[in-house]
């Protein structure tokens, strides 16, 4: 009788889950339907059709276009100047901080993320006041040398580009190669080395074989983030410098060729999921070939007393290393909070930036009041992370939802279906994302009375990946054996969800929150797209003043961005690691 009731209450909650995972399925793919592929396909249509009969044409006439061969020619150039140098930075990097231990690695770590979700505007001003002509680097330089020639020019070159994204991705290589170097076996190092190989010879047949694949997938997520760059250019590069992403941008809301706009970001959308793909595989390959193995990797302490001077010389050059790699990274970040106490005129206080951001008016310089601008940029930011969360929370509740057996997931087509779909707004940058849902839904009452709509949008597409990664990693260390037995001991779903699954997950729910959070402060393509006067935020501000005369005031606000990344990221060093990956 019992084993009957046990029975039906057990069918029950099949359906019930059943229910519950089609009507997951149902949102996500109504939202992402909705805000991402058909304003996508609304792309495809622009670039396909055209009042003009002989569409064919004018597609020739774009691609053969000199200006247009030429944003595709640097676009792919300082992508991979980028890459190459982030690569030869960040992997010995990786390598020391896996190699070596000492106190406070693990914030160190953490803190070289910071870049990575700065507003690219903050970048900026942090590079402005570095390196600009009148910045530190440069000041120091003429000052010692007596010259008039600045050591290092950032503006109108393609040095100032690339230096710019390697300061932004670098953190990207050390943090995906770090797992990279513990999982080799040191085992068969020493074994080598014992039987007499040279230590090339060991790197090239033992090392480099179980580290290729982390490479080239921490390589591919490089590249794709600094081919899709667009506030670094637009800021930096002249006019003869110009991605894709800035010719798109300049196609719609300068000349307002939407054909070529959409041709362009079509073109764009196919080369990022070639990437997206090939990141896939990669990553794939490094996780089969990680996964089971501990790691062996003997870990080493700075240590200077009694040793031989090889060893000596070996941890200074480590240590001098990885102050290098601190300097370039924190410097810029430093100079944006030291300078925006420094005046720019006589009479000003050493506040007056801050004073003008609190004074609650209109400020010339950026013609809006800054209150507003924080006001929006925070609600924009909350509402993104909330949406993010749920969405992402759905996502891993589709994909981590059903298990067949104690040992094993029970997966589906229809799950990979979902998995796919879910994996291709990966591969759309921002710019292209907001050309699309402009050519959709301009001149619609939705986007004429609440752009901001679309804005948030933006910005949760851009961070589900990130979330759904980090709650994803959470989910995945919970013991299946353990929900398996309580599903047979007859425990409830929302049991099983609040009694094991929740209390495991809920700081990767948290961490996710904030990194979106985080994401959302900085976001800057989409943003500057869409938004209108009412609907700016701190991003765009600095952005729109960052030229003038007062640089207290942009630097300021951009202080306050860094102050309240610099927040996030404190909470989430003592609540887990970053999942970088996506």
């Amino acid at each position: 009788m019992f084993a009957n009731i046990r029975r039906k209450a057990s069918s029950k909650d099949a359906i019930l889950n059943r229910f519950i995972i089609a009507l997951a399925i149902v949102l996500l793919l109504s939202f992402l339907l909705a805000f991402f592929y058909i304003p996508i396909i609304r792309i495809f249509e622009y670039s396909f059709s055209s009042e003009t009969e002989n569409i064919g044409l004018i597609l020739k006439e774009i691609i053969t276009d000199k200006v247009n061969l030429y944003a595709l020619g640097f676009t792919f150039l300082q992508a991979f100047a980028s890459t190459i140098i982030c690569l030869i930075l960040g992997l010995p990097a990786g390598y020391f901080l896996a190699k070596y231990d000492f106190k406070g690695k693990k914030l160190l770590i953490n803190l070289l993320t910071v870049p990575f979700v700065l507003p690219p505007i903050v970048v900026l001003a942090g590079f402005l006041v570095t390196y600009g002509n009148s910045g530190w680097v440069n000041t120091i330089w003429q000052s010692v040398t007596n010259s008039t020639t600045p050591l290092i020019s950032i503006f109108g070159t393609i040095e100032g580009v690339v230096l710019a994204h390697v300061f932004y991705n670098i953190s990207v290589i050390i943090r995906l190669t770090i797992p990279a170097w513990e999982s080799v076996d040191y085992d068969q190092v020493e074994v080598s080395r014992t039987l007499g190989a040279s230590k090339y010879r060991i790197f090239r047949k033992i090392i480099r074989p179980q580290i290729m694949n982390s490479v080239i997938a921490a390589s591919l997520l490089v590249f794709i983030y600094t081919f899709n760059s667009f506030a670094i250019v637009l800021k930096l590069a002249n006019p003869t410098y110009k991605t894709i992403e800035v010719l798109i941008y300049r196609s719609v809301q300068v000349s307002h060729d939407y054909t070529q706009a959409s041709f362009l970001a079509l073109l764009q959308l196919i080369l990022n999921s070639i990437v997206i793909i090939l990141y896939i595989f990669f990553d794939r390959k490094s996780r089969q070939i990680a996964e089971g193995k501990e790691s062996n990797l003997k870990t080493d302490r700075f240590q200077f007393r009694n040793q031989e001077w090889r060893k000596i010389v070996r941890n200074l050059g480590v240590i001098f290393f990885l102050m290098l790699i601190g300097l370039f990274t924190f410097l810029p970040i430093l100079a944006v909070i030291i300078r925006s106490f420094i005046p720019d005129k006589a009479g000003n206080s050493v506040f007056y930036g801050y004073q003008e951001f609190f004074s609650n008016k209109v400020v010339s310089v950026l013609n809006a009041n800054p209150l507003t601008l924080l006001g929006n940029t925070l609600w924009i930011a909350t509402i993104s992370t909330l949406i993010t969360l749920i969405l992402s929370l759905l996502i891993v509740f589709i994909l981590r939802s059903r298990y067949q057996s104690i040992r094993r997931y029970k997966t589906s087509k229809t799950e990979s279906l979902i998995s796919y779909l879910i994996i291709l707004p990966m591969a759309t940058s921002s710019i292209t994302l907001a050309t699309g849902v402009y050519l959709q839904y301009r001149g619609s009452a939705i986007f004429d009375s609440a752009v901001w709509v679309f804005i948030i949008v933006s910005h949760v597409i851009i961070s589900v990946p990130f979330a759904t990664r980090t709650i994803l990693a959470a989910y995945n260390r919970i013991d299946v054996e353990l929900m398996n037995v309580a599903s047979t001991l007859g425990a409830s779903r929302s049991r099983v969800f609040r009694k094991i699954v929740f209390p495991m997950i809920y700081k990767g729910i948290i961490v996710g929150g904030l990194f979106s959070f985080a994401i959302s402060l900085g976001e800057f393509g989409a943003t500057y797209f869409l938004a209108r006067d009412e609907f700016k935020t701190l991003s765009i501000g600095i952005y729109d003043s960052i030229s003038s005369q007062t640089l207290q005031i942009p630097l300021a606000m951009a202080s306050l961005l860094i102050i309240i990344t610099l927040l996030c990221f404190y909470a989430i060093h003592k609540l887990g690691e970053i999942e970088l990956k996506v």
